[in-house]
C-alpha cells in the first residue's frame, strides 16, 4: 500500500505541511478543543525543537506548517536539555551519549513530532468526553516543502481553509489560525521575522524590502500577503487564449472549472503532492526517495496547474468533463 510519507535524513532543517482529520470526518472540535489542540502543538516546540510557522484548526481537521531542526548543529547540552523536558527533568539523570544520539534523531523525525501532540490531544479529549480509542482517522499526510519557493503558497492555502469551509468571508476573522493571530496581534511568533526571506519571492518583495527593523519588515510582508491573498494582484499568462481554448475542447476538458473542481485540484495538489517546490528541488526529492515511493526509478516532477514555476512529486487527480447530455 502506498503511504504519502517521505522524511529527510537529519542533515539539515526541513519544512513540512502536515494534515490530518478526525476519524470519520466527524465535527468534534469546538472552541475549547481548538484552543487545546493549538496549545499542545506549540507546547512541544521546547521539548523537540521544531517550529510551527503557520496552522489552522477547523471542526474536523487541521493543517500545520512545521520546520524540524538541523540536529547536526545541536550541542550535547542542547539535546540533553530537550531530553530532560521530554523525560521528567534533570532528576532523571544524564542518560549517556547512546541514548542522546537516538533522541537527537527522533527530534528530526516529523512522525515523532506530529504523533506527540496528536496523542496528547487525544488523551485529553478522551478523558474530557469519557471515550476511548483513536481520535484521528489515520496516518497524517506530510509534504516536504521547498523553503525558497513554496512557503508563501502553502501559507495561503492554510489561511484560506476557513473561507473554503464557509466559516468566514475574511480569513483574518478566524481565530484558530496563524493568519488570524497575526492580523490580531501583529505576529504569531517572536521570531516571525525569519519568515520574510522565505516569502519575499512570491510576494514580489525585493531584498531591500525585507531588510531593516523587524516591525516595519513584517508590516510590509503581511500587507503584501493580504493583498495577494484577497486577489489584489493577478498574474496574467502570456498565451493565446483562443488557441488554448481549442486545445481544451479537443481534450474534452471544460474551459472553466466549477468551484468544487477547482477546490479538489488545489486541495489534492497541496496535501498529496509528497514534495512541493522548484523543479530542481522536487527532482532532488524524487532521486532521494524513489525506492520509498515504490518506484524503480526517479519519477519526473509534475508542474502545478495553478502555480507557475511550482512542481509536485505526485500527480494530483485528473478531472474529466462528463458528456454534455449527462448530469455532472
Amino acid at each position: 500500500m502506498y503511504h504519502n510519507r517521505v522524511k529527510r535524513l537529519p542533515v539539515n532543517s526541513c519544512w513540512y505541511l502536515i494534515t490530518n482529520r478526525v476519524v470519520g470526518g466527524s465535527f468534534l472540535f469546538g472552541a475549547i478543543e481548538k484552543e487545546k489542540f493549538r496549545a499542545l502543538m506549540f507546547d512541544g516546540e521546547q521539548r523537540y525543537g521544531y517550529k510551527v510557522w503557520d496552522y489552522v484548526v477547523l471542526d474536523n481537521h487541521y493543517h500545520a506548517l512545521i520546520q524540524v531542526p538541523d540536529v547536526a548543529e545541536m550541542s550535547r547540552d542542547d539535546v540533553l536539555a530537550r531530553w530532560y523536558l521530554a523525560n521528567g527533568g534533570p532528576e532523571a539523570g544524564d542518560p549517556g551519549d547512546a541514548v542522546l544520539s537516538k533522541f537527537k534523531l527522533k527530534i528530526h523525525d516529523i512522525s515523532l513530532v506530529t504523533s506527540n501532540f496528536q496523542q496528547r490531544f487525544t488523551q485529553w479529549y478522551n478523558r474530557r468526553n469519557e471515550r476511548w480509542g483513536r481520535l484521528f482517522g489515520g496516518r497524517f499526510d506530510s509534504v516536504i516543502l521547498d523553503e525558497d519557493d513554496s512557503i508563501a503558497r502553502v501559507m495561503a492555502y492554510i489561511t484560506l481553509n476557513p473561507v473554503r469551509a464557509g466559516i468566514v468571508t475574511d480569513p483574518a476573522e478566524y481565530r484558530w489560525s496563524g493568519y488570524g493571530e497575526r492580523m490580531a496581534k501583529g505576529r504569531l511568533r517572536d521570531d516571525d521575522r525569519r519568515l520574510a526571506p522565505c516569502l519575499k519571492h512570491h510576494l514580489g518583495l525585493t531584498d531591500r524590502a525585507v531588510e531593516g527593523d523587524d516591525a516595519d519588515v513584517m508590516d510590509r510582508v503581511w500587507a503584501r500577503f493580504r493583498k495577494i491573498l484577497l486577489g489584489g494582484t493577478v498574474k496574467k499568462r502570456h498565451v493565446d487564449q483562443t488557441t488554448l481554448a481549442k486545445i481544451l475542447e479537443r481534450q474534452n476538458k471544460p474551459l472553466e472549472l466549477e468551484w468544487p473542481q477547482r477546490l479538489m485540484l488545489q486541495t489534492r495538489f497541496v496535501t498529496k503532492g509528497v514534495a512541493i517546490g522548484r523543479e530542481s528541488f522536487v527532482r532532488e526529492m524524487a532521486e532521494e526517495f524513489y525506492t520509498q515511493l515504490g518506484d524503480t526509478r526517479p519519477r519526473e516532477p509534475i508542474a502545478a496547474r495553478a502555480w507557475d514555476g511550482t512542481y509536485s512529486l505526485r500527480r494530483h487527480k485528473q478531472w474529466v468533463a462528463a458528456p454534455a447530455n449527462q448530469k455532472q
